[in-house]
């Protein structure tokens, strides 16, 4: 089967791609490995700048999809220093994955693109000036690929792109607990973030409607326990593992770092959303750099009809005008906050003003360059 453009992953990049793709007349496929709808691990926590980058390309949330709108939030830190507040710009709203994901794949659907899911990619090469694509459900042929194939991309590893140097993956773990299985009912309208638990990361605790996302997540990978973490973490929130009745899922965050050179495309592929490594190093939000550069790669697709330079080169150029400097940003934030916890605590202690500072920056209403500039002058500011 001959298509203009495949994309590999059901994921929001991937589902960005097809959709923009789609819209602009584009042969389109998605080719997915899971049975659809399925199951994803993630907190669900949509910025700011998430919904309004789905604005800007005409696709609004439909409102069974938000489980949650909060605005109330504590953080704790340790020696029980903890700060509450409520944040009144614009609410966090709260998705269910699974469902955000299908409600993608229905747009892309309606803009044209063509979806196979329980299809799994078994080679590729690129020969002839085509994209060669053999699957579990047939041959395929394609002008162009986008790999959105989460952050174990096996397109990467077709492809034989040189990662040696990416060591910057974190891990996340998060289970879906019923409200009645706790102990406590103060959570209804209240987000928690708690950095008890590791030095380089935090753990949460989102409500959604009749039901809890519980998780925990380091940015920065070491040789830690993280499953014994977490289960401490739910035991000393009274939830009570037992008879496997809680479905408790990790997987891979794939940071961006400064020090990666990592491959992003070749001549007829590119690699968007978690296959790109375009997690922020701070909170490690995925969704939103993962909607970037998805419809990034497809722009790019679409203008390298009417340009001599390379595709790689035209996404990459996009991708340094979009999104690399608020991810360098968070990269130089998270150095600052995860090793200098003591002295954010001090200073939150007397300028609880600048939780606000810092909601503007995770929601995106303010940039991250702005936030690591602050972060930069209030630790000297301390140290005099």
């Amino acid at each position: 089967m001959d298509k203009e453009l495949i994309i590999v992953g059901a994921g929001p990049a991937g589902c960005a791609a097809a959709y923009k793709a789609a819209k602009y007349g584009l042969d389109t496929l998605i080719i997915e490995k899971e049975e659809w709808p399925r199951y994803k691990a993630c907190g669900g926590a949509l910025s700011d700048r998430t919904t309004k980058i789905l604005k800007k390309y005409d696709i609004d949330l439909k409102a069974e999809i938000i489980k949650s709108e909060i605005n109330n939030f504590k953080f704790r830190f340790k020696n029980n220093v903890e700060f509450e507040f409520n944040y009144n710009k614009v609410p966090i709203k709260l998705v269910d994955r699974s469902a955000f994901d299908d409600f993608m794949v229905s747009k892309a659907e309606k803009a044209g693109a063509e979806f196979v899911p329980k299809n799994r990619v078994l080679n590729l090469k690129e020969k002839d000036e085509k994209v060669w694509i053999e699957t579990e459900k047939g041959n395929y042929q394609s002008q162009y690929l986008i790999a959105a194939d989460g952050a174990n991309s096996k397109i990467s590893n077709y492809l034989n792109f040189d990662q040696s140097n990416i060591s910057y993956k974190g891990i996340a773990m998060e289970a879906e607990v019923e409200r009645d299985k706790l102990s406590f009912d103060n959570l209804k309208n209240q987000i928690t973030i708690n950095f008890n638990y590791l030095a380089d990361g935090y753990a949460w605790l989102f409500p959604k409607n009749n039901y809890l996302s519980i998780g925990l997540g380091i940015m920065r990978y070491k040789k830690i326990n993280i499953k014994e973490i977490f289960y401490n973490y739910l035991n000393d929130l009274g939830v009570e593992i037992k008879d496997n009745q809680i479905l408790i899922q990790a997987h891979p965050i794939p940071i961006y770092s400064s020090k990666n050179t990592m491959n992003r495309g070749s001549d007829r592929i590119l690699l968007a959303g978690d296959a790109a490594h375009l997690a922020d190093a701070f909170i490690g939000e995925g969704i939103f750099y993962a909607l970037s550069s998805g419809f990034a790669a497809a722009e790019s697709i679409i203008e390298t009809k009417n340009s001599e330079l390379p595709i790689k080169d035209i996404y990459q150029d996009k991708l340094d005008r979009s999104i690399i400097s608020e991810l360098q940003a968070a990269e130089k934030i998270a150095s600052l906050f995860y090793n200098n916890q003591q002295i954010v605590r001090f200073i939150l202690s007397k300028r609880k003003d600048l939780l606000t500072t810092f909601m503007n920056a995770v929601q995106g209403v303010e940039s991250y360059r702005e936030l690591s500039s602050l972060f930069n002058f209030l630790k000297k500011l301390v140290k005099l």
